[in-house]
């Protein structure tokens, strides 16, 4: 099963300096509703790996956090895209959940069956990035955000290989551009199962071709 699993402040939502406190503070980034949607009519799920320690801080609640949830899935709905499974870490820092610790994508991975090597992280920190490297995931930097300052500042050894995009409808052209690209090689396309064609459908096919073979007498 095809998956693809997001950062949210930085990637889906542009990041705010006291935090999103509530569905009205939420401001997607440019394009990338749309982005998901595409991924959910491309038969790919979305997940959704976030670290939210402003709830054990006391900043927001877990009602808060529950609906700014909410309300991203059904603006995300209004445009044709779904999220899939949202986790989110609330612990600070102490979790092998929190990132860079990869416990929210190994969970995400295993829920869905996913491959870690063909399944991306898209993140805008460089714990995001570390994240995917310790779960042995693609390993996606997304400029907006603070991803731009996170590639000037320079990107570890330890975290590359990795793929750089402007934002997350960047990175989705690219990614459905290369499943349209892969096909089975001829040996191992599959072909109608022969065996379960009907009696019915064969004598048909019989009745169809004895004229010609009449005419050609």
């Amino acid at each position: 099963m095809r998956l693809v699993m997001l950062d949210r402040d930085g990637v889906i939502n542009v990041p705010r300096k006291y935090h999103v406190k509530s569905p009205a503070e939420l401001e997607l980034i440019a394009g990338a509703g749309k982005a998901i949607a595409r991924l959910s009519q491309a038969g790919v799920r979305v997940a959704i790996c976030t670290n939210q320690p402003e709830v054990t801080r006391g900043i927001i609640n877990r009602r808060q956090l529950d609906a700014i949830h909410d309300s991203l899935r059904r603006r995300l709905a209004r445009m044709g895209g779904r999220i899939d499974l949202i986790l989110c870490c609330i612990d600070d820092c102490n979790s092998a959940a929190h990132k860079p610790a990869p416990g929210m994508l190994l969970d995400a991975m295993r829920r869905f069956g996913a491959k870690p090597a063909e399944t991306p992280f898209i993140g805008d920190q460089l714990d995001d990035l570390r994240a995917a490297t310790s779960a042995r995931c693609r390993r996606v930097l997304v400029r907006s955000g603070n991803g731009s300052k996170t590639e000037r500042e320079g990107i570890p050894n330890t975290a590359r290989p990795l793929e750089v995009h402007d934002d997350l409808a960047a990175f989705v052209d690219r990614y459905l551009g290369e499943k349209k690209l892969r096909r089975l090689p001829p040996s191992r396309r599959r072909e109608p199962p022969r065996l379960f064609i009907s009696r019915a459908i064969r004598d048909y096919r019989r009745s169809r071709s004895q004229p010609r073979r009449e005419a050609s007498e």
